[in-house]
Parts: C-alpha cells; sequence; structure tokens
C-alpha cells in the first residue's frame, strides 16, 4: 500500500493549459446557467432560507437587527458575508450568484488539487470535470443559500487535511483550526469533522499530537469567539452555535411526524425560518407559562424531542435507516430549490442528466478503491459521512446531500482513472470487482429512487415569479390553468386573488381568498389581502375582522398599520 501511494508522488502534472481548460469549461456552464437564471420566474420567487439570508445580510449591512433572536436562529456565516457584500455595493443578488459561480469553479480546481495531492492527477482531472457537470451544483450557484460554499469549504478541508497530514508545522496546524472554525459557523453539523481533524496528527507521538491537536483547538476556538460574543450580547448564551438545534430535532422526531418528512406543526404560520422560530418560541412560552430566552426555548423543545426519542428508539432507528435508503436513491427531495422546477427555465440543467446516481455509483466504488491502496482515504471520506449523517438524523433533502457532490466526483474519477489503467495493465481481479461494485451500486440507487415519488413542481412559486417579474398575463395564465387541474392548491388561490384586485375585480378577488383560507388558515397574507379587498367594497367591519386575524397570526408592523387604517376609515 505504501509502494503504491510513493509511486505516484512521481506522476507528471498536469499541464497548466489542461487545468486552464478544465476551469473555463466548469465556469462556462455556470455562467450560461445564470445567464438563464436571471430571467426566471424563480429567481423573482426566493425560497423560504432564501428570503431570511437575504433579509440577514441586509440587516447585517444596515447594522440593524442583526441580533434580535430571528437572526440569532440559524448559522450566521452565510449572514455575515451575504452583508458584507451587500455592504459593498448594496443588495444585489446577482453579485451574490456570480461570486458563488467563482466560488463553485474554486471547487473544482480544489478537487484538481486533491487529486494532485494523493498522486492521482488524472483522476482529480475527470473528478473536477464530472463535478463542472453536476446539475446541482450548477442549480446552486444561482440561489441564495449556503451550499456552494458548504461545498467549497469541505473541499478545501480535504486538501488542508492532506497537506497537514503528519505535519509538524505548528503555524499551520492554527491556521487549520481557524479554518474548521470557519465552516462550523457556515454549518454547525460541520463540527462533525473536528473528530477526523484530531486523528491527523501522529498519534504514535502522545506528546506531538496533544501539541499539535492543542493548536488546532486554539485555532478553532480563536475563530469561533466572534460568534460567542454575539450570542453573549444578544442573549447572554456562551455557546458560538445558533439557538435552533432542538427546534429542528422536534420538527424531525414527534409524534405527529412518524416518517420524519419535512414538516411544521400546526403553531407554525409557514415554513419559514423566522415564523418557524416565532412559532416555537411562542408555543414553548405557551406551554410553560412564562417568557423564555432563546437558549431556553431552545432546551425546551431538545428536551422534549429526546423523550419522545427515548420513547420510541425503534421508530427513530427506522425513520433514520429510511433516510439513509433517500441518500443513495436516485431521486430529488427538494425544499428550496428543485431541479425539477429549475430545468423547465435552463436550458443548461435540461441537457444535464440528474447527477446522484452515477456519482454515487462510481464514487462510493471509487472510494473503496481508494481505501484499498491510500491510508489516507478516511480524509476523503468525511465530507462523505457528515453529509449522509445530516440527511439520516435530520431531513433527506438534495442540498444536503449535495455536500458530498465534490468528493464523489473525486471518488468518481478515482473509479474512472483505476479502469483506465487497469485495462492497459491487464490488472484483472480489479475490473469486474470495481466495475461491478459499481454497476451494483448504480441499480440500487436507480431502485431505490423508484421507491419516492417525483417531486411535484410548485406552480405558485412560478406564478409569484412571474407577478413579480411583473409578467401578469404569464402569471394569469398559469395560475388559471393550475387551478383547472389543482383546485386544492391554496398559494395558487392566493395568487388569483391578488391578480383580481390589481384588475380592480374585488368581488372575485374575495371569492379567490377565501377559498384560499379554507385551505390554509393560518396564511396571514391572505387575511391580509383579503382585508384589503374587503376594504376596497367599502365592507369595514368584514375588513377589520380579518385584519385582526393576520395581526394575531403574525403581529408584524404591516398588519397593524392596515388595522389602524380600517379603523380609521371613514
Amino acid at each position: 500500500m505504501l509502494a503504491a501511494s510513493a509511486d505516484r508522488t512521481r506522476l507528471p502534472v498536469l499541464k497548466p493549459v489542461v487545468v486552464f481548460g478544465v476551469l473555463a469549461f466548469v465556469l462556462a456552464l455556470r455562467v450560461m446557467h445564470l445567464s438563464s437564471a436571471v430571467q426566471s420566474p424563480l429567481s423573482y420567487q426566493p425560497g423560504p432560507d432564501e428570503d431570511y439570508y437575504q433579509r440577514f445580510g441586509a440587516a447585517v449591512a444596515a447594522g440593524v437587527g442583526e441580533h434580535s433572536p430571528e437572526f440569532t436562529f440559524m448559522d450566521p456565516g452565510y449572514g455575515y458575508l451575504l452583508g458584507a457584500v451587500f455592504k459593498l455595493i448594496g443588495v444585489n443578488l446577482f453579485a451574490v450568484y456570480l461570486l458563488q459561480t467563482l466560488v463553485d469553479t474554486a471547487t473544482a480546481y480544489g478537487i484538481l488539487v486533491i487529486g494532485r495531492l494523493l498522486g492521482r492527477p488524472r483522476a482529480g482531472l475527470y473528478g473536477a470535470l464530472l463535478y463542472g457537470v453536476t446539475s446541482t451544483a450548477i442549480m446552486f450557484c444561482a440561489a441564495l443559500l449556503k451550499e456552494i460554499c458548504v461545498a467549497s469549504f469541505l473541499t478545501w478541508w480535504v486538501v488542508g487535511a492532506l497537506a497537514l497530514y503528519r505535519s509538524d508545522r505548528k503555524l499551520a496546524w492554527g491556521c487549520f483550526g481557524v479554518f474548521c472554525g470557519v465552516g462550523i459557523a457556515l454549518r454547525s453539523t460541520l463540527l462533525l469533522l473536528i473528530l477526523p481533524a484530531l486523528l491527523l496528527p501522529d498519534a504514535r507521538k502522545p506528546s506531538a499530537w496533544a501539541v499539535r491537536a492543542g493548536i488546532m483547538i486554539l485555532g478553532m476556538a480563536l475563530s469561533l469567539a466572534p460568534w460567542s460574543i454575539r450570542n453573549f450580547h444578544a442573549f447572554g448564551g456562551l455557546s458560538p452555535l445558533p439557538h435552533n438545534g432542538g427546534i429542528v430535532l422536534n420538527q424531525v422526531y414527534n409524534a405527529q411526524n412518524p416518517e420524519s418528512a419535512i414538516w411544521i406543526p400546526p403553531f407554525v404560520n409557514y415554513s419559514h425560518p423566522s415564523e418557524i422560530w416565532r412559532g416555537y418560541a411562542a408555543e414553548a412560552a405557551s406551554r410553560t407559562g412564562r417568557s423564555l430566552s432563546p437558549p431556553e426555548v431552545d432546551r425546551y423543545w431538545r428536551d422534549e424531542t429526546l423523550a419522545y426519542m427515548r420513547q420510541h428508539p425503534g421508530q427513530v432507528l427506522g425513520d433514520m435507516a429510511r433516510k439513509s435508503f433517500a441518500f443513495l436513491a436516485d431521486t430529488e427531495v427538494p425544499n428550496n430549490r428543485s431541479s425539477a422546477e429549475e430545468r423547465l427555465f435552463s436550458p443548461i440543467l435540461k441537457l444535464l442528466p440528474p447527477p446522484m446516481a452515477w456519482l454515487l455509483a462510481m464514487g462510493l466504488a471509487g472510494l473503496v478503491w481508494l481505501a484499498v491502496e491510500d491510508r489516507r482515504w478516511p480524509i476523503i471520506a468525511a465530507p462523505i459521512f457528515v453529509s449522509w449523517f445530516t440527511v439520516a438524523v435530520f431531513w433527506a433533502e438534495d442540498r444536503f446531500r449535495f455536500h458530498a457532490a465534490p468528493m464523489l466526483a473525486l471518488c468518481s474519477g478515482i473509479w474512472i482513472d483505476g479502469i483506465a489503467q487497469s485495462v492497459r495493465n491487464f490488472r484483472r481481479w480489479q475490473l469486474p470487482v470495481f466495475g461491478m461494485s459499481a454497476a451494483l451500486i448504480g441499480a440500487t440507487s436507480l431502485y431505490l429512487g423508484r421507491q419516492f415519488p417525483p417531486p411535484a413542481v410548485r406552480w405558485d412559486h412560478v406564478v409569484w415569479g412571474y407577478i413579480k417579474m411583473g409578467k401578469i398575463q404569464e402569471a394569469r395564465s398559469l395560475a388559471e390553468r393550475v387551478e383547472l387541474e389543482e383546485p386544492d392548491n391554496g398559494p395558487v388561490l392566493e395568487a388569483l386573488g391578488y391578480l383580481a384586485a390589481e384588475r380592480q375585480q374585488y368581488d372575485q378577488a374575495v371569492r379567490d381568498y377565501q377559498r384560499a383560507i379554507v385551505l390554509r388558515p393560518r396564511s396571514y397574507l391572505a387575511h391580509y389581502n383579503l382585508a384589503k379587498a374587503f376594504l376596497a367594497l367599502g365592507r369595514r367591519q368584514s375588513a377589520a375582522d380579518e385584519a385582526k386575524i393576520a395581526l394575531a397570526l403574525s403581529p408584524s408592523a404591516d398588519n397593524q398599520a392596515l388595522l389602524t387604517q380600517i379603523e380609521a376609515a371613514p
């Protein structure tokens, strides 16, 4: 094993023109998708997390409200990164998408670097090309989500870990610890990387290991200290982590959600981080009979959830197993962005196949092949493990599985390179063993994919996107078609009500809003808009009743202003 690794270090490096060509190809695909994304209605109707982080970044840039419980609820790193961009150039989403396109191209370069560090430059080349055509990576470049940054962090974490493996450079260990802290600020589950990071120093020399591990932990603590200070000023907590762990766990594991599906409880209005925080905080205060600080709210729901998990261990393990199957399945579980929707408007994504079946087939087989030949394979496996753990414990969402994509692409490159060398060098056992392994994994992924329903297109996102683009006719035509096919689509009925009000057909708007409220009684936006429609019809008492419901569901300044306006009307 060691001899093979040593021989690989003498392999010729890739020519600069080849590296440049690969990176230019990766960048070109993303820029072409970005050019279509800026004209897509989906870019004008952000998902819940996208809206949250846009508002979070704007609060950071303005220096107002960024320490509120609403914005200490989620991981802070991406919000502050957006805040820095917004501070420099204003709230410009296109600039963010362009920056993420460059970051993702740097991820492809990181795969090339990992291939060189492993002594497998051709594998790095193949891996970078495969990552370049991974449709989910291209899609997330034009989304206001942290996924591109997390995937890039994991890639460069592997680069740093390989470069530091058994190193005695103390300053480098400290810098690596700082870098680990940056990742934890991006996504809290990256705390799981601490264990493999601690195994990088040579444990056969305990005193030297203790020094290097201590320096790395010190660097990590230094990097996380600003978030601890922020949380201390915000609500008196010393943890650098957001106060959402217990709440998220409760969303996943509770008696009303027996399959750990993506779910919100009845006391939450919308599947939006701000609404989730408000709903859970209000419910915890109601149950305990007192006002609770953000850490106390989180602790209450964590205790509730852990008690449920202890009472139903079989169900919890079964849920984790089911989500592990979803991790391996050739399917999509969308949340904020959906490939099924994006393909409707992106010529690039239309041409590219869904990536998970072939990434998993070649990637996992390539990882096993690497494990046979190189003792550093756990470093490559660590991001894949973190991605699987996040899916298995929390939600089987595609954005969490995407975090494994760079290393799966690299391992796919290792598999392709190994197959090619086996053919050239007549390594007869490797070709059938690893070839059949990839085929079996791919077939399993395809089979599992058929066990999950295909994702439905959320037509209300498209309709509202057209409305915000000013394409009213397209919005109306699509909404009316969807209403015929899906008469119980509440969000589309709300859009129809809005469109009717825009045409000053207030009677029709009232009917549409009332139908929508029957389907979604906690939609305070529907109550708000219904109140405005009643007011336009001169039905002041009905308008006031609806405005009061909207205010009770969401005590926002807009809802209060509408009620005040109605009460002051002659």
